[in-house]
C-alpha cells in the first residue's frame, strides 16, 4: 500500500514538474488590439533586465506607427501621428517629442533587427501594456474600453492555430506542448483580457471542431461559471472517448483559466497510458 501511494505522488510530482516546464518553453507571443504579430524572421525575446524585446518594425507597424532608422547614429524612429520617439542603440535615455525619458535597460542589434523593449515604446505611443506570464504573451491595445467589441474584427475569417480552428481574431491562447510527457496542446483564456465572453465562445469553436459539440460544450458549462478575477474554479477532467484523450481544465484560483488537451491514451494522476507505465526520464 505504501509503495502505491509513493508511486502516485511522485506520478503527480513529476507531472507538475513537466507540465511547468513546458510552459517556461512556450515562445513569446505579441498581441496588438486582438490579433497577434508574426515576426518572420526575428523572435522576441526576454532581457538581462526582464524586458520584453521586439524587433520594432513589426510591432511599431501594428500600431500604425512609421519607423525610420540612421544607422550613423544608431537611432531609431518611430513616428504615429503627434507623437515621436527617438531611441539609440545602447543607452537607456530616449525621447518622447523631444522630451527626455530613462528607461531601465537598452535598445540592441540582434539578427540584423533592431530590437526594442515593447513596454517603453507601446506606453510611448500611448497604448495599455499587460503581460500574461502563464501563456508569455504581452498584450497591448490603443482602443477604448469601451470600443474593444465593436472595434473587433467581423471578416469571419477562420485561422488554423496549432491544429485547432480558430476566428482570425481570437485573444484565446493556443500552443503545443514541448517535450511533454503528458500534455498535448495548451489553451489559455483570462478573465482580465478583452471580451471574455468571446474567448469562451472562440474556446468552445475550436473544441467543438476537433472534438464534437457535447464535449466542447461540457467545457463551455465548465469556463462559465467563472464570474469574477479570484472567483475559484475547480480542476475537472473531461474524457474524449473518440480520441482516447482527456481534456484538464485545471483549478483557477486567478484570472488565467488553463485548458490542457493531454496526450492519447495517458490517463490522469497515474504516470500511466492506459495500462502502461510511462518511465520518467530525470
Amino acid at each position: 500500500m505504501k509503495k502505491i501511494v509513493l508511486f502516485i505522488t511522485v506520478s503527480v510530482i513529476m507531472l507538475m514538474a513537466f507540465t511547468t516546464t513546458s510552459f517556461a518553453q512556450l515562445p513569446l507571443r505579441v498581441v496588438v488590439n486582438g490579433n497577434r504579430v508574426n515576426f518572420p524572421d526575428a523572435e522576441p525575446f526576454i532581457d538581462d533586465n526582464g524586458r520584453t524585446q521586439v524587433p520594432v518594425r513589426f510591432v511599431s507597424e501594428a500600431l500604425g506607427a512609421e519607423v525610420s532608422w540612421e544607422g550613423s547614429i544608431k537611432t531609431v524612429t518611430i513616428s504615429q501621428r503627434d507623437k515621436e520617439i527617438k531611441i539609440v542603440i545602447g543607452k537607456k535615455d530616449y525621447t518622447i517629442n523631444g522630451e527626455k525619458n530613462l528607461m531601465d535597460t537598452e535598445a540592441l542589434l540582434k539578427e540584423d533587427r533592431t530590437f526594442v523593449p515593447i513596454r517603453f515604446v507601446s506606453e510611448g505611443l500611448g497604448a495599455r501594456v499587460e503581460w500574461d506570464s502563464a501563456v508569455r504573451t504581452v498584450y497591448i491595445d490603443t482602443r477604448e474600453k469601451g470600443d474593444i467589441k465593436d472595434d473587433t474584427p467581423k471578416d469571419g475569417s477562420i485561422i488554423e492555430e496549432d491544429g485547432y480552428l480558430v476566428p482570425n481574431d481570437t485573444n484565446i491562447i493556443i500552443a503545443k506542448a514541448r517535450d511533454s510527457k503528458v500534455v498535448e496542446t495548451y489553451i489559455s483564456i483570462n478573465f482580465m483580457r478583452p471580451n471574455f465572453e468571446k474567448q469562451i465562445e472562440d474556446l468552445v469553436f475550436a473544441l467543438e471542431n476537433k472534438f464534437g459539440k457535447d464535449i466542447a460544450n461540457e467545457v463551455r458549462k465548465h469556463v462559465e461559471q467563472k464570474k469574477s478575477r479570484w472567483h475559484e474554479l475547480p480542476e475537472k477532467y473531461i474524457y474524449v472517448e473518440k480520441t482516447n484523450q482527456y481534456i484538464w481544465l485545471r483549478r483557477s484560483i486567478t484570472d488565467s483559466i488553463s485548458v490542457d488537451v493531454l496526450l492519447p491514451g495517458y490517463v490522469p494522476n497515474t504516470g500511466q497510458y492506459d495500462d502502461v507505465i510511462v518511465e520518467w526520464e530525470n
